[in-house]
């Protein structure tokens, strides 16, 4: 049982979970695999039909319900079809699947964006009972590269309009742009030379200008270019996507000869016939060189073409030139017109017009009157219009003032007239009225003419009268106000007359009233005071002036109305009395009305009071009223009584009388309880009124010191009034201490006076005092004097104070000063002093009071200085310093801070200290010579003997000096010399020719202002010249051979005979000159230290020479002498041995150009074919033994006149030196007696002077003498032409 429950069990279980395995068991869902897309070109067209595929794999074997190709951007989705087999049959869906080709997918509908997308696509297959299967996860996409994009078109239809132009016409380019997918071209083109396509303008953009891209759209552009002739523009461009496949490309060309006017200009546009019109315009043309000479004119109205100038290039246009004319331009009857035309030697312009120039003058108006003529107005006037020839018109017209302008009539000759009756005019405005003419021209010009005239139209009266009416006036003077409107022409003055019953009325007798104004007038009515209510009647008539006929009148009557009135008056006004009296006043009341009345009065005096009284008109009552004055009223106080009634009232005024007394005493004195000598102060005093009212006061003072007052007058108040009153007074400056005197005052008043009483003034004692302060010490330079200054202080009053003591080393140039008093800008003052520094040492002075005595001592000390003779160097180093001054010599070249020249140079520096003290020294300074700069010379070639050469070098230059000359040596025994004056540039050149061939050297050698040199030299190699006969002549050849041999013996025969003879002389005189050339070179080497000497002896001797004025004269004779001497002897000695020679040389030269022929010629016949054969190497013969000679004989001439100049030059020194010996032991007995006199009279010995031991001589010679600028002395050493210096005696210091 429990096996069969187990089996039961597991049964079920196995059950169970079978059904849970069958139902939890799904489909599998298709895979896509292996996607494609046809085509798949990166770019494809928008119109490409694409085509889509991918592998379907299904385990089951389903087919999908829906399969479809997606694609990123767009909802366009195509079916999937599957065109195998096995799916056509419903067997299986497997296998590749591609998209509809009933409806294929054009590629311009799978993408968002047709020109920058690519095709972005998906899968989806759909199967019953199973997940969408996507070839990626759904939403992503497979990226097929392929952008979708149509390339556009560029049609071949480009196009410029014009075809053919000018260089600055605006030209148009069109082209037809297409693209299928309607995308907007990026268009360009670019305008080049046919013949250059590398000369090109800046690219042109084209835009669109009508059409659709999809169908075909126009871009065009306007442009203009710079390049002429035929021109080619290629068109390019594309979508921004893709460039169109071609560019295409259309000519047009630019003319290059025409030319074209440009910026016509006309100045002015209006002128006169006699002014000057500018026309201007520019010429352009693109090719200028090649049209020839252009030919611009202008054209002004009808008159011919007048050519124009050319003036400035102008940039305005290719080629441009401005072209001007100025003329003047005929009148003509409107503007003319201006027409500028050009032409070249190829094409002509088109014409240019200009702005039109109007040439008119403005008419004139001369001659203009007016006159009357009956009731008419005649007005003439002349005018004239200098373009009348020319057809011009005139109008002319007169205006009368306040009229309109009025046409006048002109004859053939312009005078003018029109008529005017006054009644046309009469009512406008009568009087004086000005006439003015105009004249106008057929072009408008218009001219005014004022001449001054005037017309005097008749003038008329018409005017309305208003008066004022009947009046009530009260009594009085009363204006009646009348009014007159003027309607006359005119301003109308009106005569006036008023009259009334009583007489009463007045008026002024005439009234002038403004043209169409309004005028019054007033007629016065003096009514008298009469009794209210009486009556007057009053007329007024009134007459035009300007026409008497016209009058009018106005009536009226006056009545008197009632008037209240009344006077207060007094019989005296005032009166004085003393204080506490009783002063009576009368005071009257008068009705002045013109009717009965009662009047009430009152006072406001002391005591007051009141009534009324009644009056009729005209009477009067008077009242008495009493008046007491104040017991203490002071003198001069006034009170007042006033009697009034209504608004009239009296006023009586009572004065106070015045009472006198006053006094006087010492208030105060400035003296501070003691005066001193010259002090000023004051003693102030106060006077008192003791009256009772205002007193006048003077006041005098009795004083010895008394030097003035103030307040000696004062207008005093009443009682108890005071003033002051100051006294001036000043001690005596030279009042002694303790001395006094006194002051008294007195006050005077109008009826009373007083004293003070004397006050004692007092001298304070010990009133002067001094103090000095003055500098310690003073340094001063040995023996020369200072200055100083000693400050005096006074302490106490104004004083004099004078120098009463000092040392013998002082002076003072003033020795008393006057101070003010102490504590004032005065109290103290400098008294200069001069101190001789002759030792160092202590000083002293007294100063002191010239009235008390009162003294102060000082005592100073003074240092004497010597100067520092360690501050003389001999260094040019600090030449040029603070207190260093130095003499240099002019020829060293002296910079400021140095020489520059090479030499021994002489330098005298004097050194000033800090203090003025000096010193002086002279020095040598030797500077060494930098030797000259020459270029390196480089060798020219191609030179052949015979042919002149010519040979350029670079000019010298010498850091230190100047070049004096330069020299080339050729080599050959020639040389070429340039002075300073041939190198005036950067090179020189030398022309040179070579006899022989060979090599050579070529040495340049620069020589500077000093002696030294520098040579560069080169070699140069020299061609052998070629010597050919001419000549085909038998006879001819025979006769040269011939000669040529005779002459080649005899060469033979000479130079064996030279050889054995002549030559070996030469060789002998050769050797003689070189030996002797030995010795004195010998001599020279043994005199250079003396050749040296005497350079240097000569060069000290030019300096002494300058300061020894009376010695140069002879020395310079001897010297020159001695060398004019000795160089004529040497000249006339190789003038005579070159002349020998020459003749020797001639001699030679005749017997070889002489020899006998015929005998030759007999004696050698059998030897002529030897002559033949040799005749090239007899010619080479004679020219290279010409060529030695001629060397040999210049090398050694060179030498000799060498060797000789060396000579003469060293003999010439040595002359020199020679001459300037004997000259000067010529003069040792004259120069030693003045020596030795000289010693005698300065007690120094012989041997102060110096030696004069140059040339072996122990001799004393007598020197002079000299004083310097800064009073020093020296004298020339004859040795060496250094200045010695020395005391005024000769003494060598």
């Amino acid at each position: 049982m429990i096996s069969k429950r187990i089996a039961f069990v597991s049964a079920i279980s196995f059950a169970v979970l079978a059904l849970f395995v069958l139902s939890s068991a799904e489909a599998a869902s298709p895979v896509l695999n292996n996607p494609y897309h046809d085509p798949s070109d990166s770019r494809v067209d928008g119109s490409q039909v694409m085509s889509f595929g991918v592998d379907y794999e299904d385990a089951d074997g389903d087919f999908p319900s829906s399969f479809i190709v997606y694609f990123e951007g767009v909802s366009v989705e195509v079916a999937m079809e599957c065109p195998s087999a096995g799916c056509i049959n419903g067997d299986s869906p497997n296998g590749t699947w591609v998209s509809s080709e009933s409806s294929p997918p054009v590629a311009n509908t799978l993408v968002a964006n047709v020109g920058s997308d690519e095709i972005s696509y998906n899968f989806v297959a759909v199967t019953s009972g199973e997940d969408d299967a996507c070839y990626l996860s759904c939403d992503a996409w497979v990226d097929s590269d392929v952008r979708v994009n149509t390339v556009p078109v560029l049609a071949d239809d480009a196009t410029v309009t014009p075809g053919s132009g000018m260089p600055e016409d605006t030209y148009a380019l069109s082209i037809t742009y297409t693209d299928e997918d309607g995308h907007a071209g990026a268009i360009s083109a670019t305008v080049c030379e046919t013949s250059n396509s590398s000369s090109c303008d800046t690219p042109l953009s084209l835009s669109k200008s009508s059409g659709d891209e999809s169908t075909g759209a126009v871009y065009s552009t306007d442009f203009t270019t710079s390049l002429g002739g035929e021109l080619t523009v290629t068109v390019s461009g594309g979508d921004t996507f893709d460039d169109a496949a071609d560019s295409r490309t259309t000519t047009f060309s630019v003319d290059t000869e025409t030319p074209w006017l440009k910026s016509p200009s006309v100045s002015t546009a209006s002128a006169g016939v006699a002014d000057n019109v500018t026309f201007s315009v520019v010429y352009c043309v693109f090719d200028a060189e090649g049209t020839g000479t252009p030919a611009v004119e202008v054209t002004v109205g009808s008159a011919s073409a007048q050519a124009m100038s050319a003036g400035a290039n102008n940039s305005a246009c290719k080629n441009g030139v401005d072209y001007s004319l100025t003329t003047t331009v005929a009148w003509a009857a409107a503007a003319q017109s201006v027409t500028f035309s050009a032409s070249n030697d190829a094409e002509s312009a088109a014409d240019v017009a200009g702005s039109s120039v109007t040439i008119n003058d403005a008419p004139t108006l001369s001659a203009g009157s007016a006159e009357r003529d009956a009731d008419n107005f005649v007005l003439n006037v002349s005018a004239a219009d200098i373009n009348s020839i020319g057809g011009d018109s005139i109008s002319v017209f007169a205006t009368i003032e306040f009229d309109t302008e009025r046409a006048m009539s002109c004859d053939g000759d312009g005078h003018c007239t029109v008529p005017v009756a006054e009644a046309d005019i009469i009512s406008q405005r009568g009087g004086i009225r000005a006439v003015t003419f105009r004249v106008e021209d057929s072009h408008g010009a218009s001219t005014d003419g004022d001449f001054g005239n005037t017309i005097d139209v008749t003038k008329t009266s018409s005017f309305v009268f208003t008066g004022p009416g009947d009046q009530t006036p009260q009594p009085g003077s009363n204006d009646y106000t009348f009014t007159v409107e003027n309607n006359g022409n005119y301003e109308d003055t009106f005569s006036i007359s008023a009259s009334s019953l009583n007489n009463w009325a007045s008026s002024d007798p005439s009234v002038t009233v403004a043209y169409a104004s309004t005028g019054t007038f007033t007629v016065t009515m003096d009514v008298p005071h009469v009794a209210a209510g009486t009556t007057d009647s009053w007329s007024v008539d009134i007459t035009a002036g300007n026409d008497g006929t016209q009058t009018d009148n106005d009536e009226g009557t006056t009545t008197v109305a009632a008037v209240s009135g009344r006077t207060v008056t007094i019989a005296a006004a005032s009166s004085n009395a003393d204080p506490g009296a009783t002063a009576t006043y009368y005071f009257t009341i008068t009705n002045t009305g013109n009717a009965d009345e009662s009047f009430a009065w009152t006072t406001d005096g002391n005591p007051s009071s009141g009534s009324t009284v009644s009056l009729g008109m005209g009477d009067s009552e008077t009242v008495a009223v009493s008046h007491t004055i104040g017991s203490a009223s002071a003198a001069g106080d006034q009170s007042t009584v006033t009697f009034t009634s209504g608004s009239e009232s009296a006023t009586a005024t009572t004065t106070t009388n015045q009472i006198y007394g006053v006094t006087i005493s010492l208030q105060s004195t400035t003296d501070n309880g003691g005066i001193s000598p010259g002090e000023t102060f004051n003693a102030v005093y106060t006077v008192t009124n003791t009256g009772n009212g205002a007193d006048t006061v003077s006041i005098d003072f009795n004083a010895d010191w008394l030097t003035g007052a103030s307040g000696t007058t004062h207008n005093l108040a009443g009682f108890g009034g005071t003033g002051t009153a100051t006294a001036t007074l000043t001690a005596p400056s030279n009042a002694a201490s303790g001395s006094s005197s006194s002051i008294t005052a007195f006050a005077t008043g109008s009826g009373s006076s007083g004293d003070s009483g004397p006050t004692s003034l007092d001298v304070a004692s010990n009133s002067r005092s001094v103090s000095l302060s003055a500098s310690a010490s003073y340094t001063i330079n040995q023996g020369s004097s200072g200055t100083g200054t000693v400050t005096v202080t006074n302490g106490g009053v104004a004083a004099t104070f004078a120098v009463i003591s000092m040392s013998d080393s002082l002076s003072f140039a003033i020795s008393e000063i006057a101070l003010g008093a102490a504590g004032t800008l005065t109290d103290s003052g400098d008294l200069a002093f001069t101190i001789h520094a002759a030792e160092s040492g202590d000083f002293t002075f007294t100063i002191a009071d010239t009235i008390d005595g009162s003294s102060a001592i000082y005592t100073g000390a003074v240092v004497a200085r010597v100067f520092d003779t360690s501050t003389l160097t001999d260094s040019t180093d600090d030449c040029g310093a603070a207190g260093v001054v130095c003499g240099t010599d002019s020829d060293g070249g002296w910079d400021g801070n140095e020489y520059t020249n090479s030499g021994t140079w002489s330098t005298t520096k004097t050194v000033t200290d800090s203090n003025g003290q000096s010193g002086t020294i002279t020095f040598d300074t030797t500077i060494p010579n930098a030797a000259p700069s020459v270029s390196s010379l480089s060798a020219e070639n191609g030179i052949v003997a015979g042919e002149e050469r010519t040979f350029i070098f670079m000019v010298p230059s010498d850091s230190d000096g100047t070049i004096s000359h330069f020299v080339i040596d050729f080599g050959d025994g020639n040389s070429a010399t340039f002075e300073v004056s041939d190198m005036t540039g950067s090179t020189v050149a030398a022309t040179h020719t070579y006899e022989s061939a060979g090599e050579f050297s070529v040495t340049a050698t620069a020589f500077d202002n000093s002696g030294s040199s520098t040579m560069q030299a080169v070699t140069v190699d020299v061609a052998e010249r070629t010597v050919t006969l001419d000549g085909s002549s038998y006879t001819y050849n025979l006769v040269a051979l011939v000669g040529f041999f005779v002459l080649g013996m005899l060469l033979a025969g000479t130079a064996f005979k030279m050889q054995q003879g002549e030559i070996a002389g030469d060789e002998e005189m050769n050797e003689r000159d070189r030996q002797r050339l030995e010795s004195v070179e010998r001599r020279m080497e043994s005199l250079a230290e003396r050749e040296e000497l005497l350079e240097v002896s000569a060069y000290d001797a030019s300096r002494a020479a300058t300061k020894l004025e009376e010695h140069i004269s002879a020395f310079n004779e001897v010297l020159v002498r001695a060398q004019e001497i000795a160089a004529e002897e040497k000249l006339q000695e190789l003038e005579a041995a070159e002349e020998a020679r020459a003749k020797e040389e001639e001699q030679t030269q005749l017997d070889l150009e002489d020899p006998d022929i015929e005998m030759v010629a007999e004696r050698f016949h059998d030897s002529l074919g030897r002559l033949v054969k040799a005749r090239d190497e007899l010619s080479k013969i004679e020219e290279q033994l010409a060529h030695i000679l001629k060397m040999e004989r210049d090398e050694q001439l060179e030498k000799l006149t060498s060797m000789t100049e060396s000579y003469e030059s060293t003999k010439r020194k040595i002359d020199a030196l020679q001459s300037t010996k004997e000259a000067r032991e010529a003069t040792a007995d004259e120069s030693s007696i003045m020596n030795l006199l000289s010693a005698a009279a300065s007690g120094a010995g012989a041997s102060d002077f110096g030696g004069f031991d140059d040339f072996g001589d122990s001799d004393e010679y007598e020197v002079e003498i000299y004083e310097d600028e800064d009073g020093s002395f020296y004298y020339i050493d004859p040795d060496t032409g250094e200045e010695v210096p020395c005391d005024e005696d000769g003494n060598a210091l």
